[in-house]
């Protein structure tokens, strides 16, 4: 076992190096504390937790504690701009999160350095989602613990690079890297620890897990699914998303139009284009954990090692080191 990863389970108290990414739909209380229960590290997503799943936020952190004594982290996406009700919730979030004893922030999109100043003064470790290293890099001037490189491979909102790309940029930068992208079954988490990655996030294969609360027909179709099935669009966020090839999907094709593209090559509009976009795809990703005529369902290019919909500690038994 390598010295980062030793610190990457430090940091979160797993005893196996695997983070069950958060996602909407699919991070509900139960799939987050089967995951911590079984030896990996299940991360809450605050809007699934309270608006999809109707928890009150802390209660629903009370829930998993009822669930496992194993340690979960919390994800906190940044958006900059105006939505003044997403940031006074994420602080009212975090403050609850401290209080209720989390250790460990997994921090996206924007700069985390007012967190990271709130979670050293609070003994959490923070790390961060990035994209490349011009964003790595920055982020370790922020003084976060690690970092969640999100490569092509991965599901919802997708990289740009390999793996093998990340590990080639970042080969310098001594915190723990998270392969985040890609991981179907054992053979692509062994190539990530060979690669030199301190540990993975995964996210579609969790989602077919029998704890997850999702339709189906969502689980079934990522069990029956290969690579060559995930497209991108960029209709969900501003930026590519990996999912499923559905009618649904291509009902109006794959990418945005002219007055939403006007909007994402303009600095000072791309904020407003993608929380826009952002909630048009909140609601119909919401639709596909209830409703199993709706076919929206994202998804990595690891799908084609998934083969079953198994418990979280039955996927968990082939990641021990």
């Amino acid at each position: 076992m390598g010295k980062n990863t030793k610190t990457f389970l430090k940091d979160t108290g797993a005893s196996i190096p695997v983070v069950c990414g958060p996602m909407y739909p699919g991070s509900n209380p139960e799939l987050i504390a089967a995951v911590s229960e079984a030896g990996g590290f299940g991360v809450v997503q605050p809007l699934s937790l309270t608006s999809l799943y109707g928890h009150d936020f802390r209660e629903g952190l009370r829930l998993i504690k009822s669930l496992t004594d194993k340690p979960f982290g919390v994800n906190f996406t940044i958006f900059g701009g105006g939505n003044k009700k997403y940031h006074d919730n994420n602080k009212k979030w975090m403050d609850i999160s401290i209080e209720e004893g989390v250790k460990f922030f997994l921090t996206s999109l924007g700069k985390p350095t007012e967190i990271v100043k709130i979670a050293k003064k609070n003994d959490i470790k923070v790390y961060h989602d990035v994209p490349n290293k011009k964003v790595a890099l920055a982020m370790v001037d922020c003084g976060v613990d690690g970092l969640n490189c999100i490569n092509w491979r991965a599901g919802g909102q997708t990289g740009i690079y390999s793996a093998e790309k990340f590990m080639e940029d970042l080969k310098d930068i001594k915190i723990p890297l998270i392969c985040a992208g890609g991981i179907g079954n054992k053979n692509d988490y062994k190539k990530a620890l060979e690669m030199g990655y301190s540990g993975v996030q995964l996210g579609t294969r969790f989602l077919a897990s029998k704890e997850c609360i999702v339709t189906k027909s969502y689980k079934n179709a990522i069990v029956n699914s290969e690579e060559k099935d995930i497209v991108w669009t960029n209709k969900i966020a501003g930026n590519n998303s990996s999912v499923i090839k559905t009618k649904d999907i291509m009902r109006g094709g794959l990418r945005t139009g002219p007055i939403i593209n006007f909007m994402l090559r303009r600095p000072k509009l791309k904020k407003y284009a993608r929380m826009y976009l952002m909630s048009k795809g909140i609601k119909s990703y919401s639709k596909t954990a209830f409703d199993d005529s709706v076919q929206f369902w994202q998804a990595g290019k690891g799908v084609g090692g998934i083969k079953s919909i198994e418990s979280c500690a039955d996927i968990l038994k082939n990641y021990k080191i």
